[in-house]
This record gives C-alpha cells, sequence and structure tokens, in this order.
C-alpha cells in the first residue's frame, strides 16, 4: 500500500469513528418530531351483538352486515368474509384464495356480485337471495353466515 492511500485509509477511518461517536454520544438523535399516532384498522369490527329474527328491512341488513365479518360455508364452499358499509366486501375462501365484491341489501335479500379473480375469472353478476336468521345466523339462499 503506497503511503498516499494509507493516510487516505486512516483519514477515512477516523472520519467513520468520528460519525459513530457523535451518534451515540447521547445528544440529539434527529430534529424534533411531533409524535405520531397510531394508525387505525382498516376495520373496525363490531361486537357480535344479537341478530335481527323475523322479516328484515333492508335497513335492518344493512346495519347487521356492514362492518362485519362472518364465517360462510355452502355445498363444496367455505372461508370468511367481511362485509363494510360502503358496500364492498372482501372473502377467502379456503382452497381458493381472496376475493372482492359489491354488496346491496333489498327488503327480505341480500345482493351480490362478486369481482374477477383468477379462480373465479369472470367474476359473478349481482343475485339476490333471501336473507333470514335464527338469532344466532343468516341463511342467504344456500349459504349459512355466522358472525366471528
Amino acid at each position: 500500500m503506497t503511503r498516499s492511500a494509507r493516510a487516505l485509509a486512516i483519514l477515512t477511518l477516523s472520519a467513520a469513528g468520528f460519525a459513530l461517536a457523535a451518534c451515540s454520544s447521547g445528544g440529539s438523535s434527529g430534529p424534533d418530531l411531533a409524535p405520531v399516532a397510531p394508525a387505525e384498522p382498516a376495520v373496525t369490527l363490531q361486537p357480535v351483538a344479537p341478530l335481527p329474527t323475523g322479516p328484515m328491512t333492508a335497513g335492518d341488513i344493512t346495519r347487521a352486515f356492514a362492518e362485519r365479518k362472518f364465517s360462510f360455508s355452502s355445498a363444496g364452499r367455505k372461508g370468511t368474509i367481511t362485509y363494510f358499509k360502503d358496500g364492498t366486501f372482501e372473502y377467502d375462501e379456503a382452497g381458493k384464495g381472496l376475493g372482492t365484491g359489491i354488496w346491496q341489501a333489498a327488503n327480505g335479500k341480500l345482493c351480490e356480485a362478486r369481482n374477477p379473480t383468477s379462480f373465479l375469472p369472470k367474476g359473478t353478476p349481482s343475485t339476490c337471495n333471501p336473507i333470514t336468521s335464527d338469532g344466532t345466523r343468516f341463511t342467504v339462499g344456500a349459504m349459512q353466515l355466522i358472525p366471528i
């Protein structure tokens, strides 16, 4: 190593050591910033309340479903689904994957359309199925929905 290269290496190491010492000296580690509040969760799930029973209006259905997560099952299908108050939903179907769609309540019916996914390439058109509840679960067409 030449004399100038050695001097440059010593100078570089000295500068690095000085920078590290300055960082660990207990002084300010940077500008004073206002504390950041933790982000709110994307979904605020409602506490599981008793489900409505008897004939349900569109408002009853919307209040029972908006911002709520359910397990679902029907012939050959099961998973979880979360309904949002903006009329969208997200689901995770066992053995298939994640998907999204839109939902709307009608008097005595729940209407849903699923967006295209890798396992449902064309999605589904909106279909409305009768909805009933025994107070612990909903039955929408052939599908069972249980709050979780």
